[in-house]
C-alpha cells in the first residue's frame, strides 16, 4: 500500500456555513442560531469558545460539548445575529496551546477578521439555485428555428466588415476575417425547439448571451437594451421561449452590458449629436463628438458613467429600467448575468462598483427576490460577494482557473508569455480555492457559478489537450463542489475549439458526431447534483490534497459523499488515506454511485483509514456512505 502521511489531531477540525453547523444558514436580523463545532473526541481540548465581533468589540462566549460518539465531539454555542454580516470563529483551549479555527483553516496564530466565518442576515438567496444545472448558450450558434430571421449578407456594415450569412457547421471566420458581422442564424425558436434535448441532459436553467437588438454575433455592443433582435426572433420568440422553459421546468438568465453599450445605441448617438442631450450625461467625453471613454480602447463599445443620476435610473433605479423591465410579465426572467461586472462603475478617480452593485441590488431585489444576480470577476470579486452587492461571480479565481491548472492538458494554441503551464499539485489547486472562497461567507459559496469553459475561453476539450477522461474529472468536481455548476453548449458531446471565435463554432446535431460515453458521463452528473441532498445543501471538507490526488467530502443531515480524484497517468496501486477526520467511524461502508470506474464491493472503513482499489489513471469516483 502507498503510505499516506500522518494527520495531526486539529486536522479532524471542522465548520462550514451548512446546516449541520448553523442551524439556519439564512437567519434574519436579530435572529439566535446554534453554531456547532466538530471535534476529534480524543482531542486534548480543555475549553473552547466561540469568538465574535458585535460592533467591533471582541467577544469571546464559552461553548459547550452537546454530544459525542466512538470518532466525533460536538461542541455548540448560539449566535445572536445582531448586524448584517456577522463574523465568528472558534478558540480551542488545549495542553499544547490555544488554536485559532476560522474560515482559513486552524493556527496557534490569530488572523484578520477577513478570514472568519461569515453569516449574512437577510439575505435573498434564490432557493432555486439548490437544484440548478445551468446550460449556457451563444444564440447563434445554438439551433436555427426560423430561417426567415436570419442575418442576409451585406445587411450592414461594422468597422468596415459586410455582413456575411455562413452556412452551419463552418468554422467561424478569425477577427481579422469576419469583424464579428458572420452570423449563422440561430435564434430563439432555434433553442425552443431544442428544450426536450436540454432537459434530457438534466439542464433545469438556461445563461444565454445577449440577445438584445446589436451589430454582432456576440451582441455585446447592444443598441437597445428594451428589445430582442428581431434576427434573433425579437420580443415575442423570447415571450414564447419564457413560456416554453416554464413547461420545461427551466429557470432562464439573460446577460447584459452595465458597463458599456454600443456605439450606435441610441442613447450614445443622441448624445454625440447634442452635448446637452438627456443621454449626454450617461457618457465620459474627453473632446464632444469623437473622443470618450470606451472599455479597454474598443471604440464600439462606450463606457457607461455612473456618476450621473439620469443614467441610474435608466439602468436599474426607474420602474421601467433596463434591469426591472425583464423581470415583469411577459418576459419574467430569472436573473442577470453582469457583463464585466469588475469594470463596472469604475473609471480612474471615480470609484463607484460598491454604490452601484448596492442600489442595482435593492432594486432587482424588491421586484424580485429569487433573482440571480451573476457577475463576471475573472480576476478577484470578492469584495462584491459579501451578502450586500452581488449573488455570485463566474468564480474564475475560485474554481476554473485552478482546476485548469491541475488537469491542464498539451495547448495546441499560443498562449501569452505570462501564463503557466506547468500543472499545479492538488494541494496548490487546494490552497488556490480556498484563498478565494474562505472569505466569502457560505450563503454566497452556495451559490458561485462553476464552469469547465464558457465563449470567452477555448473548448475544455481543448484545454485538457483533447482528453475525455480529463474533462469527465472536471465534470466530476463541477458537479460535486459547492455552487452552481454550468455546462457551455456543446461541450457534453465533446466539441472542440481553440481560442475566440474559435470556441464559438455551431452546435453539432448529427448525433453521429458526438461523444455519447461523455453525454451519458454529463448526465450521470446532472442528476446526481440535482438530487443528492449533499450537494444540494451539504457542507465542504478536503480530507486530502497532494501531487495528482484530491479526496474531498460533502455532508448534509441525510447523506454523506465522498469525492474522490486523480490525475495520473499510470495507475495508482491500492492506497489507504486516512478518513477518521471526516467524521467517519470504523465499519462505515461507502459504495461507489458515480464516475469513471466503480469497485465491485462497497469500501470499509478501518482503523480510521480507508483502503481503496487500484486507480485507474485520470479517474473520478464518487462515494456514498
Amino acid at each position: 500500500m502507498t503510505p499516506t502521511p500522518s494527520l495531526h489531531w486539529t486536522a479532524g477540525l471542522h465548520h462550514d456555513g451548512s446546516a449541520l453547523y448553523v442551524s439556519n444558514p439564512l437567519p434574519s436580523l436579530g435572529e439566535t442560531v446554534e453554531i456547532r463545532l466538530r471535534v476529534p473526541v480524543s482531542a486534548p481540548i480543555r475549553r473552547v469558545f466561540l469568538r465574535t465581533a458585535p460592533d467591533g468589540e471582541a467577544a469571546l462566549e464559552p461553548m459547550s460539548q452537546s454530544r459525542a460518539d466512538s470518532v466525533c465531539a460536538w461542541w455548540v454555542a448560539s449566535l445572536k445575529i445582531t448586524m448584517p454580516l456577522m463574523h465568528y470563529r472558534f478558540k480551542l483551549m488545549t495542553a499544547e496551546g490555544s488554536y485559532m479555527l476560522n474560515a482559513r483553516g486552524v493556527s496557534r496564530a490569530d488572523s484578520p477578521d477577513a478570514d472568519d466565518f461569515k453569516l449574512v442576515a437577510d439575505f435573498d438567496a434564490p432557493a432555486w439555485l439548490e437544484e440548478a444545472v445551468f446550460y449556457q448558450i451563444f444564440p447563434d450558434r445554438f439551433h436555427n428555428g426560423d430561417p426567415s430571421n436570419d442575418v442576409p449578407d451585406g445587411a450592414w456594415t461594422y468597422k468596415g466588415f459586410a455582413t456575411q450569412r455562413r452556412a452551419w457547421g463552418l468554422p467561424p471566420l478569425p477577427w481579422e476575417q469576419g469583424g464579428a458581422v458572420d452570423f449563422y442564424g440561430g435564434d430563439l425558436q432555434g433553442i425552443a425547439q431544442k428544450l426536450d434535448y436540454l432537459s434530457d441532459l438534466g439542464v433545469t436553467a438556461l445563461f444565454l448571451n445577449p440577445i438584445f437588438t446589436a451589430y454582432t454575433n456576440h451582441r455585446y455592443d447592444i443598441a437597445d437594451y428594451h428589445h430582442v433582435d428581431p434576427h434573433l426572433g425579437g420580443d415575442a420568440a423570447l415571450i414564447a421561449l419564457r413560456a416554453a422553459c416554464d413547461r420545461a421546468g427551466m429557470r432562464l438568465i439573460l446577460d447584459v452590458t452595465p458597463n458599456h453599450c454600443g456605439w450606435r445605441n441610441a442613447w450614445f448617438t443622441a448624445a454625440q449629436a447634442d452635448p446637452h442631450a438627456p443621454t449626454a450625461s450617461f457618457f465620459t467625453f474627453t473632446h464632444h463628438p469623437d473622443s470618450y471613454e470606451s472599455w479597454l480602447g474598443h471604440k464600439s463599445l462606450v463606457k457607461l458613467n455612473y456618476r450621473s443620476p439620469a443614467l441610474r435610473d435608466a439602468m436599474y433605479r426607474a420602474p421601467d429600467s433596463v434591469m426591472r423591465y425583464w423581470l415583469r410579465e411577459p418576459y419574467r426572467i430569472d436573473g442577470w448575468r453582469l457583463d464585466v461586472a469588475n469594470m463596472t462603475a469604475r473609471q480612474g478617480a471615480v470609484q463607484l462598483s460598491h454604490d452601484v452593485w448596492r442600489e442595482l441590488r435593492a432594486a432587482v431585489k424588491r421586484d424580485r427576490p429569487e433573482a440571480y444576480l451573476l457577475g463576471e470577476h475573472s480576476f478577484d470579486g470578492t469584495p462584491h460577494l459579501q451578502g450586500d452587492e452581488l449573488d455570485a461571480s463566474i468564480d474564475y479565481q475560485g474554481f476554473t482557473t485552478p482546476l485548469w491548472g491541475w488537469l491542464l492538458g498539451d495547448l495546441p494554441f499560443p498562449i501569452p508569455d505570462w501564463m503557466d503551464t506547468v500543472p499545479l499539485p492538488a494541494e496548490v489547486m487546494v490552497e488556490h480555492w480556498r484563498r478565494f472562497r474562505d472569505i466569502v461567507p457560505w450563503a454566497v459559496i452556495r451559490q458561485q457559478f462553476n464552469q469547465l469553459g464558457c465563449h470567452d475561453t477555448p473548448r475544455v476539450r481543448t484545454i485538457f489537450g483533447g482528453d475525455a477522461r480529463r474533462v469527465k474529472i472536471g465534470v466530476a468536481v463541477m458537479m460535486t463542489m459547492p455552487g452552481v455548476p454550468s455546462i457551455y453548449y456543446g461541450d457534453e458531446i465533446g466539441m472542440d475549439g481553440g481560442p475566440d471565435p474559435d470556441n464559438r463554432r455551431c452546435m453539432i446535431w448529427d448525433e453521429s458526431h458526438w461523444d455519447h460515453d461523455l453525454r451519458a458521463y454529463h448526465q450521470t452528473f446532472t442528476r446526481l447534483r440535482r438530487e443528492a441532498p449533499a450537494l444540494r445543501q451539504g457542507g465542504y471538507q478536503v480530507l486530502h490534497a497532494q501531487g495528482d490526488l484530491l479526496l474531498y467530502q460533502r455532508q448534509s443531515a441525510d447523506q454523506r459523499l465522498l469525492v474522490l480524484t486523480y490525475r495520473g497517468q499510470t495507475p495508482l496501486p491500492d492506497l489507504c488515506l486516512p478518513v477518521w477526520h471526516a467524521g467517519l467511524p470504523d465499519g462505515s461502508l461507502l459504495r461507489a454511485i458515480a464516475g469513471t470506474f466503480s469497485p465491485t464491493q462497497p469500501l470499509q472503513v478501518q482503523a480510521g483509514h480507508l483502503t481503496l482499489p487500484e486507480l485507474p489513471p485520470l479517474s473520478a469516483l464518487v462515494l456514498e456512505g
